[in-house]
Protein backbone atom coordinates (compact mmCIF):
# COMPACT_ATOMS: atom_id res chain seq x y z
CA UNK A 1 0.00 0.00 0.00
CA UNK A 2 1.37 3.41 -0.94
CA UNK A 3 2.15 6.06 1.65
CA UNK A 4 -0.76 8.15 0.40
CA UNK A 5 -3.24 5.24 0.75
CA UNK A 6 -1.89 4.47 4.24
CA UNK A 7 -2.50 8.09 5.23
CA UNK A 8 -6.05 7.96 3.85
CA UNK A 9 -6.71 4.62 5.60
CA UNK A 10 -5.45 6.06 8.90
CA UNK A 11 -7.64 9.13 8.39
CA UNK A 12 -10.71 6.92 7.78
CA UNK A 13 -9.93 4.79 10.85
CA UNK A 14 -9.47 7.90 12.99
CA UNK A 15 -12.77 9.45 11.92
CA UNK A 16 -14.62 6.19 12.66
CA UNK A 17 -12.95 5.74 16.06
CA UNK A 18 -13.82 9.36 16.96
CA UNK A 19 -17.39 8.83 15.68
CA UNK A 20 -16.98 11.96 13.54
CA UNK A 21 -18.32 10.67 10.26
CA UNK A 22 -21.61 10.76 8.36
CA UNK A 23 -23.70 8.06 6.67
CA UNK A 24 -25.49 8.66 3.38
CA UNK A 25 -29.20 7.95 3.11
CA UNK A 26 -28.29 4.80 1.17
CA UNK A 27 -26.19 3.60 4.10
CA UNK A 28 -28.92 4.35 6.62
CA UNK A 29 -31.34 2.27 4.51
CA UNK A 30 -28.93 -0.68 4.63
CA UNK A 31 -28.62 -0.30 8.39
CA UNK A 32 -32.37 -0.05 9.00
CA UNK A 33 -32.95 -3.09 6.80
CA UNK A 34 -30.44 -4.88 9.02
CA UNK A 35 -28.28 -5.86 6.07
CA UNK A 36 -25.33 -4.79 8.19
CA UNK A 37 -24.92 -3.50 11.70
CA UNK A 38 -23.24 -0.20 12.45
CA UNK A 39 -20.59 -2.11 14.40
CA UNK A 40 -19.84 -4.27 11.33
CA UNK A 41 -19.45 -1.23 9.07
CA UNK A 42 -17.20 0.48 11.60
CA UNK A 43 -15.08 -2.69 11.93
CA UNK A 44 -14.62 -2.81 8.15
CA UNK A 45 -13.60 0.86 8.01
CA UNK A 46 -11.18 0.60 10.95
CA UNK A 47 -9.61 -2.80 10.25
CA UNK A 48 -10.12 -3.23 6.50
CA UNK A 49 -7.97 -2.34 3.52
CA UNK A 50 -8.54 0.08 0.65
CA UNK A 51 -9.23 -2.16 -2.32
CA UNK A 52 -9.94 0.49 -4.97
CA UNK A 53 -9.82 4.25 -5.44
CA UNK A 54 -12.48 5.78 -7.69
CA UNK A 55 -11.76 9.23 -9.10
CA UNK A 56 -14.42 11.64 -10.26
CA UNK A 57 -13.77 14.95 -12.03
CA UNK A 58 -16.40 16.88 -10.03
CA UNK A 59 -16.00 15.26 -6.61
CA UNK A 60 -13.26 14.00 -4.33
CA UNK A 61 -11.98 10.45 -4.68
CA UNK A 62 -14.00 7.66 -3.11
CA UNK A 63 -12.54 4.52 -1.58
CA UNK A 64 -13.76 0.94 -1.67
CA UNK A 65 -12.76 -0.64 1.64
CA UNK A 66 -12.71 -4.42 2.04
CA UNK A 67 -13.12 -5.84 5.51
CA UNK A 68 -14.65 -8.76 7.34
CA UNK A 69 -17.36 -9.02 9.95
CA UNK A 70 -18.26 -12.43 11.37
CA UNK A 71 -15.82 -13.87 8.80
CA UNK A 72 -17.97 -12.52 5.93
CA UNK A 73 -16.50 -10.01 3.44
CA UNK A 74 -18.09 -6.58 3.20
CA UNK A 75 -17.27 -3.77 0.79
CA UNK A 76 -17.84 -0.24 2.07
CA UNK A 77 -17.61 2.79 -0.23
CA UNK A 78 -16.66 6.05 1.45
CA UNK A 79 -15.34 9.47 0.52
CA UNK A 80 -13.92 12.67 1.96
CA UNK A 81 -16.09 15.69 1.21
CA UNK A 82 -14.80 19.20 0.58
CA UNK A 83 -15.07 20.02 4.30
CA UNK A 84 -12.83 17.07 5.26
CA UNK A 85 -15.75 14.94 6.52
CA UNK A 86 -15.83 11.18 6.10
CA UNK A 87 -19.01 10.15 4.30
CA UNK A 88 -19.96 6.46 4.24
CA UNK A 89 -21.83 6.06 0.94
CA UNK A 90 -22.99 2.44 0.81
CA UNK A 91 -22.00 -1.15 1.59
CA UNK A 92 -22.58 -4.58 0.10
CA UNK A 93 -21.37 -8.15 0.19
CA UNK A 94 -19.20 -8.84 -2.88
CA UNK A 95 -20.78 -11.46 -5.15
CA UNK A 96 -21.15 -12.42 -8.80
CA UNK A 97 -21.71 -11.22 -11.44
CA UNK A 98 -19.34 -8.41 -10.40
CA UNK A 99 -16.96 -10.18 -8.01
CA UNK A 100 -15.13 -13.53 -8.34
CA UNK A 101 -14.15 -13.25 -4.69
CA UNK A 102 -13.85 -10.41 -2.18
CA UNK A 103 -10.75 -8.98 -3.94
CA UNK A 104 -11.19 -9.87 -7.61
CA UNK A 105 -13.63 -8.33 -10.09
CA UNK A 106 -15.08 -10.50 -12.83
CA UNK A 107 -15.17 -9.30 -16.43
CA UNK A 108 -18.39 -7.43 -17.23
CA UNK A 109 -20.18 -9.93 -19.47
CA UNK A 110 -23.74 -11.05 -19.88
CA UNK A 111 -25.35 -8.75 -17.34
CA UNK A 112 -28.70 -7.24 -18.18
CA UNK A 113 -27.42 -3.72 -17.45
CA UNK A 114 -24.24 -4.08 -19.50
CA UNK A 115 -23.94 -1.50 -22.24
CA UNK A 116 -27.19 0.23 -21.35
CA UNK A 117 -26.41 2.85 -18.73
CA UNK A 118 -22.73 3.64 -18.42
CA UNK A 119 -22.75 7.04 -16.67
CA UNK A 120 -24.82 8.15 -13.69
CA UNK A 121 -27.30 10.91 -14.47
CA UNK A 122 -26.78 12.51 -11.05
CA UNK A 123 -22.99 12.54 -10.72
CA UNK A 124 -21.68 11.36 -14.11
CA UNK A 125 -19.72 8.45 -12.57
CA UNK A 126 -19.35 4.94 -13.93
CA UNK A 127 -22.21 2.44 -13.55
CA UNK A 128 -21.19 -1.10 -12.52
CA UNK A 129 -23.46 -4.11 -13.07
CA UNK A 130 -24.58 -5.73 -9.79
CA UNK A 131 -27.29 -7.92 -8.40
CA UNK A 132 -29.08 -5.92 -5.70
CA UNK A 133 -29.48 -7.91 -2.49
CA UNK A 134 -32.51 -5.95 -1.34
CA UNK A 135 -34.33 -3.26 -3.27
CA UNK A 136 -37.22 -1.37 -1.66
CA UNK A 137 -40.17 -0.75 -3.93
CA UNK A 138 -43.22 1.21 -2.77
CA UNK A 139 -46.39 0.71 -4.76
CA UNK A 140 -50.00 1.62 -3.95
CA UNK A 141 -49.27 1.99 -0.25
CA UNK A 142 -47.35 -1.29 0.05
CA UNK A 143 -43.68 -1.75 0.78
CA UNK A 144 -42.03 -4.58 -1.09
CA UNK A 145 -38.48 -5.79 -0.61
CA UNK A 146 -37.27 -7.39 -3.80
CA UNK A 147 -34.26 -9.69 -3.77
CA UNK A 148 -31.85 -10.53 -6.56
CA UNK A 149 -32.61 -7.66 -8.93
CA UNK A 150 -30.08 -7.18 -11.76
CA UNK A 151 -29.15 -3.52 -11.81
CA UNK A 152 -26.48 -0.95 -12.41
CA UNK A 153 -24.89 0.78 -9.42
CA UNK A 154 -23.15 4.13 -9.55
CA UNK A 155 -19.70 3.69 -8.01
CA UNK A 156 -19.72 7.28 -6.73
CA UNK A 157 -23.17 8.11 -5.34
CA UNK A 158 -24.79 4.69 -5.07
CA UNK A 159 -27.77 5.41 -7.33
CA UNK A 160 -29.27 2.20 -8.75
CA UNK A 161 -30.56 1.77 -12.30
CA UNK A 162 -32.97 -1.05 -13.17
CA UNK A 163 -33.83 -2.06 -16.73
CA UNK A 164 -37.33 -1.64 -18.13
CA UNK A 165 -37.56 -5.44 -18.47
CA UNK A 166 -36.71 -6.00 -14.80
CA UNK A 167 -39.10 -3.20 -13.76
CA UNK A 168 -41.93 -4.79 -15.76
CA UNK A 169 -41.30 -8.16 -14.08
CA UNK A 170 -41.37 -6.53 -10.64
CA UNK A 171 -44.66 -4.74 -11.30
CA UNK A 172 -46.22 -7.88 -12.85
CA UNK A 173 -45.31 -10.00 -9.82
CA UNK A 174 -46.69 -7.39 -7.43
CA UNK A 175 -49.93 -7.13 -9.42
CA UNK A 176 -50.30 -10.93 -9.27
CA UNK A 177 -49.39 -10.89 -5.54
CA UNK A 178 -46.53 -13.27 -6.41
CA UNK A 179 -44.50 -12.57 -3.31
CA UNK A 180 -43.42 -14.56 -0.28
CA UNK A 181 -43.29 -13.58 3.37
CA UNK A 182 -45.79 -11.98 5.66
CA UNK A 183 -44.67 -8.36 5.11
CA UNK A 184 -44.99 -8.35 1.32
CA UNK A 185 -41.40 -9.42 0.80
CA UNK A 186 -41.23 -10.24 -2.88
CA UNK A 187 -38.55 -12.69 -3.92
CA UNK A 188 -37.67 -11.58 -7.42
CA UNK A 189 -36.08 -14.21 -9.62
CA UNK A 190 -34.85 -12.51 -12.78
CA UNK A 191 -35.03 -15.66 -14.90
CA UNK A 192 -38.49 -16.61 -13.58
Amino acid sequence: MSIQLKAIKNWISGKVKEKTYFNSEHMVRYLTQRLFSLAEIETVLVEGMILETHSHPLRNDSYLVLGYAKEQPIHVMCTKDTDENLIVLYAYRPSSPTWKDARTRLPEKGHSMEGNVIKCFFCNSKIEPITVGNFDFRWEGGLYVIKGVPAGLCVQCGEKYISAEASEKIVAKIEKQAFTGKDKVLVFEYGG
